[in-house]
């Protein structure tokens, strides 16, 4: 049986994931075209190595997936990333 998951959730969900983009858009754009760079090339880094240090054997993500990813991740955690994340330097 599978459970359907009702339309106001959908439209939630939908709405979350787009004010996240925009969240991630907004911190990536108060970054230097340099500063953005060094934190592509940093968090696919580290995803890459990561992934490589675990054993795992998963595709992975195109670079603006994995930057999204943990500029994301940097915003939801931004008392310990406060420069990426937007909390108090």
């Amino acid at each position: 049986m599978t459970a359907q998951i009702p339309e106001d959730m959908v439209r939630y969900l939908a709405a979350r994931d787009r004010e996240h983009a925009r969240e991630i858009a907004e911190a990536l754009d108060t970054l230097t075209p340099r500063e953005q760079r060094l934190i592509k090339e940093a968090a696919v880094m580290g995803y890459v190595r990561g992934s490589l240090a675990t054993g795992a054997r998963v595709q992975i993500p195109p670079d603006s997936v994995v930057l999204s990813d943990v500029v994301g991740a940097c915003i939801a955690n931004s008392d310990r990333f406060p420069l990426i994340g937007g909390g108090e330097a």
